[in-house]
C-alpha cells in the first residue's frame, strides 16, 4: 500500500521503494467494459499469452465476434545507469470476425478497430499524466499494426504496443544474500592461482 507524506520528495521516495507498476490488463479490461463503442460492437475482453495465445483465444471463442486481448507477456529491459528503471512493452490485440473472403467487410472491421484504438488513446493520454505522478512514464509513440489477412481466416486483426518505464530499486541489500557478493573476487584465495 502506498503511503503519502506532506513532502513531495518523501512521497516520491515511498513510491520508488514500492516499485509501483501500472496494470495494463486491468486498465484495458475496464476501458472495454465502459466504452460505448466497444459495447455496441460486441467487443469482449480476455487475457492471452503472446501472439499464439491470441490465436488460440480466437479459435476457442466462436460465440463472440469481437475481442480486445491484453498479453500477460511483456518484453523489455532494465537500465542500470544513473536512475535505474525498467522498460516493459505491453501488447494489446484487437480482432473482429467477418465473412470469409469478404474484403469490404474486412475494411469495415478495420475501420471500427481503428476508431476503438483512437477512443482508447483519448483516455490513455489522460492516464499518462496520472502515471507520471507515480514515476511511471509511457512512451508517447504508440504503434498500431494491422495483421495480415492470412493470419486468421474470416477475422480482421490488429495490435498496438505501449512501452512503460518504471523506477526500479536496485539498492544493494546484504540481507537478500546468503553471503556478501560484493567483495573483490580477484584477491580471494580460490582465484589467486589463475594469476600466478
Amino acid at each position: 500500500m502506498l503511503q503519502w507524506y506532506c513532502s513531495p520528495f518523501k512521497s516520491f521516495i515511498t513510491l520508488m521503494e514500492d516499485n509501483f507498476n501500472w496494470n495494463a490488463t486491468a486498465f484495458f479490461a475496464d476501458l472495454t467494459k465502459r466504452n460505448r463503442f466497444a459495447v455496441a460492437n460486441g467487443f469482449r475482453f480476455c487475457k492471452v499469452s503472446g501472439l499464439e495465445g491470441f490465436e488460440e483465444a480466437l479459435a476457442a471463442m466462436q460465440s463472440h465476434s469481437a475481442f480486445v486481448c491484453v498479453s500477460d507477456i511483456s518484453q523489455g529491459y532494465t537500465d542500470i545507469n544513473n536512475t535505474p528503471h525498467t522498460r516493459r512493452v505491453k501488447t494489446v490485440f484487437m480482432a473482429m470476425r467477418h465473412a470469409i473472403d469478404n474484403m469490404d467487410a474486412r475494411i469495415v472491421c478495420m475501420d471500427k478497430m481503428r476508431e476503438l484504438f483512437r477512443q482508447f488513446m483519448s483516455v490513455l493520454i489522460l492516464e499518462q499524466t496520472k502515471l507520471q505522478q507515480h514515476a511511471i512514464y509511457l512512451d508517447p509513440r504508440i504503434s498500431f499494426q494491422e495483421i495480415d489477412r492470412y493470419f486468421f481466416s474470416g477475422c480482421a486483426c490488429a495490435y498496438f504496443q505501449i512501452a512503460v518505464e518504471t523506477y526500479t530499486n536496485l539498492s544493494y541489500d546484504i540481507n537478500e544474500w546468503v553471503e556478501d557478493v560484493t567483495y573483490d573476487r580477484i584477491f580471494n584465495q580460490c582465484f589467486t592461482n589463475q594469476f600466478a
